[in-house]
């Protein structure tokens, strides 16, 4: 079959929609911190919200599973162009991962510097403290060496980092990423169809589930290329897979045994955090993203598109804060009305801030070394 070039990745309202996504996942953490009632994976108690679809917007594991979905996606696409340079893909994305989370494991380090002990005084303070607050150093700080050696490799290996505790999405990024390049080395046309579908059961019977949205990202960029997923006003469809969306992404852990639904593998449950669910829905977004015209235009506003543009440094820069100069406040007395505000600033600025000098950079170094290799070798065909 005789396909048409490749579409640009570049697809504004993803861009908007990951901006959406962090934001999610900031106002998640925050309210993990002050508001653990509210996140019915880190509090002893739980208010009725969370077992509502108002949830999904501060479902912050809901808001990743979008991430890896959309990686999924723009990881098929460069993988499409650059199909027989396999071992520069994996040593571009390695870069463009590794040198971002290195920095914000020095700004985390910093962080704690300053306000070691904040995290501990609140777990030993407050009367129904946070699970949350054990993901991160209580101890004596390491050496800034052990937080260079965190962002560089160990949070690639072991899926996690005291330092900056979302830096567990890194090795489902990085590992991820590793397989959709080497799937689109390997095969093309319908082949590459048969080996993503073969993924998909791979993934269910043995893989961590987060791995299946690169599976599923993956499938909706071929099907985008393809022609398959054009805008359809108002259609049944892309409408009833947003309302699944919804349905699927927005209840929280433990929703399943709560509502009491029928028992089915754990990794089925309604609500659980790293299970199929989230995966679903994140994918029935995309796609109602990609073929509802009205919502796709809803995303690339200027605020979505802004908070897209640093979405990467607002998700890398925002936790260390909240467990040393957000808890050290907070146990000062001040009120909540002063903190919220003071914290969306600070984290704001930050995310900024790490984007002009860090973020562009890297990638800007990426797309130069990518450029002066091109420039030295003979380009291969896609349909080679």
């Amino acid at each position: 079959m005789s396909l048409a070039p490749p579409p640009s990745p570049r697809i504004a309202a993803f861009d908007g929609l990951r901006g959406i996504a962090a934001v999610i996942v900031v106002l998640y953490h925050y309210l993990c911190l002050l508001h653990p009632h509210l996140t019915p994976s880190m509090g002893r108690t739980l208010t009725d919200f969370a077992h509502t679809p108002v949830h999904i917007l501060w479902n912050g594991r809901f808001a990743v599973a979008v991430f890896f979905v959309l990686s999924g996606f723009v990881m098929a696409a460069a993988a499409e162009r650059r199909r027989h340079a396999l071992l520069a893909n994996v040593f571009s994305r390695y870069v463009r991962l590794a040198l971002p989370v290195t920095a914000s494991c020095l700004v985390a380090w910093a962080w704690l510097v300053a306000f070691p002990d904040a995290a501990l005084r609140m777990q030993e303070t407050v009367a129904s403290p946070s699970r949350w607050l054990s993901f991160t150093y209580q101890e004596p700080l390491k050496p800034i060496w052990i937080a260079v050696a965190d962002g560089m490799a160990a949070n690639f290996v072991r899926g996690f980092s005291r330092f900056n505790n979302v830096l567990w999405t890194m090795k489902f990024e990085f590992l991820g990423s590793i397989g959709i390049f080497l799937l689109y080395y390997l095969s093309s046309g319908r082949l590459r169809l048969t080996m993503l579908a073969a993924g998909t059961f791979v993934v269910v019977l043995w893989l961590p589930d987060p791995y299946l949205a690169f599976v599923l990202g993956a499938g909706l960029y071929e099907m985008h290329r393809r022609g398959l997923l054009r805008p359809l006003p108002g259609a049944a469809l892309p409408v009833t897979a947003l309302l699944a969306a919804f349905i699927l992404g927005s209840p929280g852990e433990g929703a399943h045994a709560r509502l009491d639904l029928p028992e089915v593998p754990e990794s089925w449950e309604l609500g659980e955090p790293r299970g199929l669910m989230p995966v679903l829905a994140a994918t029935l977004l995309l796609y109602a993203v990609l073929t509802l015209p009205m919502l796709a235009r809803l995303f690339e506003t200027r605020v979505p598109l802004f908070l897209g543009r640093i979405s990467f440094g607002l998700y890398l820069v925002h936790v260390p804060p909240l467990y040393t100069v957000v808890a050290w406040t907070y146990l000062s007395g001040a009120p909540e009305a002063v903190i919220a505000p003071a914290y969306a600033v600070l984290v704001l600025a930050l995310a900024l801030i790490f984007t002009r000098f860090v973020d562009e950079p890297v990638l800007a170094l990426i797309a130069a070394v990518r450029g002066r290799s091109s420039s030295g070798t003979r380009s291969v065909p896609a349909d080679a």
